[in-house]
């Protein structure tokens, strides 16, 4: 009978090993139940974070402020009026995000059409 299995690493490393363990608990099956039940405890308390994070924003919000004011939102279509060397600087940017980070640049790419769309039609 031989070791359950996070600790069955024969000659490895010790960074091996470590790796193997931080796996294996990362996937749950380092201790069982407990690992899982822990795994499950960080899971709510992140997504609690989220959820707070938007209620605390919700609650301090900006509802009224001018042109100047900081954070105030880009009119709709800003960047089909903006200055050249801006829009090649954020193609620049946004280019290489978006190869490496493909999810963000889908949605990116699609939010600046949708973007662009709206503009154009009002």
């Amino acid at each position: 009978m031989g070791l359950p299995f996070p600790f069955r690493c024969g000659a490895f490393s010790g960074a091996a090993k470590l790796t193997r363990w931080g796996i294996a608990a990362h996937m749950g099956v380092l201790f069982g139940l407990p690992n899982q039940l822990v795994l499950l405890a960080i899971a709510a308390r992140l997504a609690a974070m989220a959820v707070w994070g938007y209620v605390m924003w919700w609650k301090r919000r900006p509802t009224r402020g001018g042109a100047w004011a900081l954070g105030s939102p880009a009119p709709r279509g800003a960047l089909l009026r903006a200055h050249w060397a801006g829009v090649l600087t954020a193609i620049t940017i946004m280019v290489p995000l978006g190869l490496f980070l493909p999810l963000l640049g889908w949605s990116l790419l699609a939010f600046i059409i949708l973007d662009t769309a709206i503009a154009t039609v009002k």
